[in-house]
């Protein structure tokens, strides 16, 4: 199975208007979407039922209980770039813990019969229960990473203004997985976030063992935002209001 668990770290560093960093552990999976059916036979790990540990296809792609997605990614690289090509398709994000998940980010790999990426989808979800997926044909290495240069199109955070560029380095090496983000105000580095992870092998022992690290994984991801909102609310003082939108939006680049 090509499935991995990946026990990883979280980033997070504000360099402008304030400086202040903070990072914590967290659990994420990298899933190859062919193997659902393989994925769902392990006893504590289901796919679309309740579990120790799920995942559902409602909390991806068009976040529809009956659309695996997939379907959604094949569908917007075929309508955008033209591309009739089949890929084996990864998505890499935070299984749900006793039914419940937030991913503020899930990225998902396309790769070739070759086993290298050529498209990549950013899936992004905000506290409002909004989503913006940024699709991207990948064509571009910046020292082995996969760097995206992309305009701010969602409301993520009332700290930060819409008016930002972002700049991703993504990297999956072996058994490493690396993504690094840098926003810009102009030309002035206001933040660097990111995830840092380790492949294991996706198993009933696994996931036992990385659950006893870390406990309620899954619900501490809301718990930290909403923390360290505050935090950060109480030294910068400065709030974004949030603009309005009614539908889960899509951006292609490249």
């Amino acid at each position: 199975m090509e499935s991995t668990l990946q026990p990883g770290l979280v980033f997070h560093q504000r360099l402008s208007p304030i400086n202040y960093k903070f990072n914590h552990k967290t659990l994420l999976i990298l899933i190859n979407l062919n193997e659902l059916k393989i994925i769902n036979k392990l006893f504590f790990f289901s796919v679309n039922s309740f579990n120790l540990f799920g995942f559902n296809f409602k909390d991806h792609g068009k976040r529809k209980t009956d659309s695996n997605p997939k379907n959604f990614i094949e569908e917007k690289i075929l309508k955008k770039f033209k591309d009739k090509k089949k890929y084996t398709i990864f998505l890499y994000c935070s299984p749900s813990f006793l039914g419940y998940v937030f991913n503020p980010i899930s990225i998902y790999l396309c790769k070739n019969e070759k086993n290298k990426i050529k498209y990549l989808c950013y899936e992004v979800k905000n506290t409002h229960h909004e989503q913006h997926c940024y699709f991207i044909k990948v064509n571009k290495l910046h020292n082995k990473k996969i760097y995206s240069e992309l305009d701010k199109k969602f409301y993520v955070s009332p700290f930060l203004q819409m008016q930002l560029k972002y700049k991703f380095y993504l990297e999956n090496e072996k058994e490493n997985f690396s993504l690094n983000i840098d926003a810009y105000k102009k030309n002035q580095l206001i933040l660097k976030t990111g995830i840092k992870s380790k492949s294991k092998p996706l198993s009933n022992l696994s996931l036992i063992s990385e659950l006893i690290k870390n406990l309620f994984f899954s619900q501490k991801i809301m718990i930290l935002i909403h923390y360290q909102a505050i935090k950060i609310f109480i030294k910068q003082k400065t709030f974004f209001s949030k603009p309005q939108r009614n539908n889960d939006t899509v951006s292609f680049h490249g």
